[in-house]
């Protein structure tokens, strides 16, 4: 834990600054804090810092559901086959932002995973925090050591262990859907976002309602959506079906059997036409393999509209700028500015 990282924590269980409780090493002395706690500087709850990384969970929560979640995502991004050439190009196309955007500015990856788009962000210039609710962060651990301008912090969306107004950027790339109330989590993040700072929220999609569907933006290349789009939208429907009897079963398996059972959904989504019925496309089959054990596994998965998100900007205090355009299958994507009071 980077020592001067204290000034933007607060406390997940009463959003109060924190203060140094126990510590190997004294502040002043190291750059880099590798053990000790943290405590509440109002009720005094103590968190721990373990292996460099402030671990500030909310206490008292015993939600099977959040560890089960924690934990499939723990084994999805420990196999996950790490950076990949495409990854800045996917960043930036999600955020809608210009590469130069990122360059100086303080900005939070909320949902990081094993942090391949953290990493993207600190190549870009940014001072970058990321936050998770799993272990999977631990992938991150080593490159927050070689660089000053990386702090990794474990916590819960829904309860953010961060001070309000503290981040000029601020993106959440399909998880908040994994959390057991995606609004709420939205409003929670949206409230660290800077005035006039920058929000980049994508969800997942669902067919909605066919006057929503209709006005769905389009990727370059997807003419062909747009020629059928009720065809589309029945697919989108059925595959929605598909999908939620599916998990009817999965989310209650264990992680290795859900894991064996998309090797075929992995094989399909190879296959003309029938590869859209599956969760991923990806042309390598690995990131197939856990791109569709990432929709089977975890308990909590919402879906919304464009519509749906939109709202959740304007009652969070932003200006939509850009929709996000996507292929077949539904993508609600926003980038907002915050607005002064």
């Amino acid at each position: 834990m980077k020592a001067d990282a204290i000034a933007r924590l607060a406390s997940p269980c009463c959003g109060e600054p924190m203060r140094f409780s126990r510590l190997l090493q004294m502040p002043g002395d190291v750059t880099e804090l590798e053990a000790g706690s943290l405590a509440c500087s109002a009720c005094r709850r103590e968190y721990p810092i373990v292996s460099g990384v402030p671990r500030l969970l909310p206490q008292g929560r015993s939600d099977a559901s959040v560890a089960a979640t924690s934990a499939s995502f723990a084994w999805e991004w420990s196999r996950y086959p790490g950076a990949m050439a495409e990854d800045e190009r996917i960043f930036l196309e999600e955020c809608q932002l210009p590469a130069s955007a990122l360059k100086d500015k303080l900005v939070l990856d909320a949902g990081c995973g094993m942090g391949r788009y953290a990493l993207v962000a600190l190549g870009l210039g940014a001072e970058v925090v990321a936050l998770d609710l799993s272990e999977s962060l631990a992938r991150l651990i080593p490159a927050a050591r070689e660089n000053t301008r990386l702090q990794v912090v474990q916590g819960d969306l829904l309860q953010p262990p961060f001070r309000k107004g503290t981040f000029d950027i601020v993106y959440s790339h399909g998880v908040l859907h994994h959390t057991s109330d995606t609004r709420q989590a939205f409003l929670a993040v949206a409230a660290l976002v800077k005035p006039e700072g920058l929000l980049s929220v994508w969800v997942y999609g669902k067919a909605g309602r066919w006057r929503d569907f209709a006005t769905n933006p389009l990727r370059p290349g997807r003419d062909w959506v747009g020629r059928h789009r009720r065809l589309a939208w029945c697919v989108v429907g059925i595959r929605q079906l598909f999908s939620d009897s599916l998990r009817l079963f999965t989310v209650h398996l264990p992680l290795a059997l859900t894991y064996l059972l998309c090797y075929p959904l992995a094989v399909l989504g190879a296959v003309p036409l029938l590869k859209y019925l599956t969760f991923s496309v990806h042309p390598r089959f690995k990131v197939r393999l856990i791109e569709n054990f990432d929709w089977l596994s975890p308990p909590f998965q919402f879906h919304h509209t464009k519509e749906e998100l939109a709202e959740w900007f304007e009652e969070a205090g932003f200006d939509v700028l850009q929709v996000l355009p996507h292929g077949l299958v539904p993508k609600p994507g926003i980038l907002g500015r915050k607005r002064r009071e």
